[in-house]
């Protein structure tokens, strides 16, 4: 036995295609175990502005009844 590499001895590799029942498993379908980026929670500057909106609704009228006594 030698330790000699002939890369032409080494059989031609097909391509896997959508037709070929192992093309789920390959690198060509994609890994679809990343989940996809959803749009919940929202980001944080969202909740953020949304707390302050919902603070400056509730102060608001607050302010307004004292400064009309």
């Amino acid at each position: 036995m030698t330790d000699d590499w002939n890369p032409r001895d080494e059989p031609d590799v097909e391509e896997i295609g959508p037709d070929d029942p192992d093309y789920d498993l390959s690198e060509a379908h994609g890994y679809s175990w990343e989940p996809e980026r959803s749009v919940w929670p929202p980001p944080r500057w969202v909740i953020a502005a949304v707390s302050l909106l919902l603070v400056a609704a509730l102060v608001a009228p607050t302010l307004v009844f004292i400064l009309r006594s």
